[in-house]
């Protein structure tokens, strides 16, 4: 069993305690920002897209925000008005620190939000259109593995009649191929491997150089710098998602602006 099994094994005790249960989402909660929509901005911009993101504590980097209640809507909205272009909120609270109500208040930033956890089943959609998220994330690997409740294409097709986008993500060029395949709004290439954590910003670059893209791509994890953002985008990245330094940072408003800016 590697980190990706254990992550995925307390998915399922979480879904069984009933972590993600919810009421039925009232339609006022739906949101109507997209990811797709706000990638597309950028790129008219001639920019990378920037999604920044809520996560109070990561098995790799341990914890990076003390109490999450009470500075999760400050990083809200420094990161609001900081110029991002869109929200990613960990939901995982056993590994991550993270909340259904983290992600409930990031819509109420206007901003297009990503529930980011280890989907697995219907019911965590359903926590995800309550807690009005724009997208839902899926990790191609977990269904390869047999983990998810029911197969890649009808947890999309289940995502979709729910008003979510879908990002699916890949690790390495195979498992891109097959999800050129699917019918995933959009595409993130992980530059952290999830069975070991070990991390390669050389993955997004080698992905792309293999098969080009025909939808959104995010390069996922291990982006910082100014730097980072400019080799993915030179890669062939739409979006960069950018978490830990930010999250590090004493005011992660100023430090989004400075990589904005840079």
């Amino acid at each position: 069993m590697d980190a990706l099994d254990r992550l995925a094994q307390d998915t399922r005790e979480r879904i069984e305690a009933g972590y993600y249960a919810c009421e039925a989402p009232a339609t006022e909660t739906q949101s109507d920002s997209s990811f797709v929509a706000a990638i597309h901005t950028a790129q008219r911009q001639a920019r990378l897209a920037i999604v920044t993101e809520i996560k109070p504590a990561s098995p790799s980097a341990g914890l990076l925000l003390d109490d999450p209640d009470v500075n999760v809507p400050r990083v809200l909205e420094a990161y609001a008005q900081g110029g991002a272009d869109g929200l990613s909120v960990l939901t995982d609270a056993t590994h991550f620190g993270g909340s259904l109500d983290h992600l409930g208040r990031a819509r109420e930033t206007g901003l297009p939000t990503l529930m980011k956890d280890f989907l697995l089943a219907e019911s965590q959609l359903d926590a995800a259109q309550a807690s009005g998220a724009s997208a839902a994330l899926f990790i191609l690997t977990l269904f390869r593995r047999g983990y998810p409740l029911m197969g890649l294409d009808a947890m999309i097709a289940a995502a979709h009649e729910r008003g979510l986008e879908v990002l699916l993500e890949v690790n390495g060029p195979d498992e891109y191929a097959e999800a050129l395949g699917t019918d995933a709004d959009m595409l993130g290439v992980n530059n952290r491997d999830l069975s070991t954590l070990a991390l390669d910003l050389g993955t997004t670059e080698g992905v792309l150089r293999r098969h080009g893209k025909d939808r959104p791509v995010w390069a996922l994890s291990g982006i910082e710098t100014w730097d980072d953002m400019d080799r993915m985008r030179q890669a062939g990245a739409d979006a960069a998602l950018v978490g830990t330094s930010l999250m590090r940072a004493a005011d992660p408003g100023q430090a989004l602006r400075a990589l904005l800016s840079s």
